[in-house]
């Protein structure tokens, strides 16, 4: 039984999918379809391959802290302080928390405007009316124990992190300086507590 050899291969070439001639295959040359698809191919797999280079994440240090930023971060720091130093034992003994920033090099009081963030706190006041006398810090009006927090300077890690130096003055024989990690929250910004790095074996 004889068979049309030319109208076999015309069958064949129209039943192939359209990219067939991408991969290496057969495409009929005098259709124009055919060589719409190679001239729209190319674009089409570049704009792939520079989709799939592209970093799937947003950096989350793109902008800088503000002034505002800065002080919550610092306040983090404090309210750690806050937690950890005035236990009952130091409330009965009227400890107070002396507050100082360390923008870098020149340590200073915190201002009257930033110790209302700590309105309710009684036992905490600025740096400036205490002293660090070597015997032990003392606040100035009414001799009280006291204990100088200094917070600061601030190393950004990313926009929602911050490690904080910060140092605690009870008397020369009673100091000491950790750095604290600070990362932003739902809530707001919260002190993890020191950064305890490991010495090199």
């Amino acid at each position: 039984m004889g068979v049309d050899e030319s109208a076999e291969l015309s069958v064949q070439q129209r039943s192939l999918p359209p990219t067939w001639g991408r991969l290496g295959g057969g495409v009929d040359e005098g259709s124009g379809g055919g060589s719409m698809i190679r001239r729209t191919a190319v674009p089409v797999v570049l704009a792939m391959l520079l989709a799939a280079r592209e970093a799937p994440f947003v950096r989350s240090d793109a902008v800088l802290p503000g002034p505002r930023t800065v002080d919550d971060v610092l306040e983090a720091v404090f309210r750690h302080h806050v937690k950890e130093l005035l236990d009952v034992e130091a409330r009965k003994q009227g400890t107070v928390l002396c507050l100082a920033i360390d923008p870098g090099g020149a340590p200073q009081s915190v201002s009257r405007e930033f110790l209302l963030r700590f309105r309710a706190e009684p036992s905490v006041r600025r740096a400036a009316e205490c002293e660090a006398r070597p015997e032990g810090a003392v606040t100035l009006s009414r001799p009280q124990p006291a204990i100088i927090v200094t917070a600061g300077p601030i190393e950004w890690v990313a926009a929602d992190e911050a490690w904080v130096t910060a140092s605690c003055f009870r008397s020369r024989e009673s100091t000491r300086r950790w750095q604290y990690r600070v990362v932003r929250e739902a809530e707001g910004w919260v002190s993890l507590g020191p950064i305890i790095k490991q010495a090199p074996a």
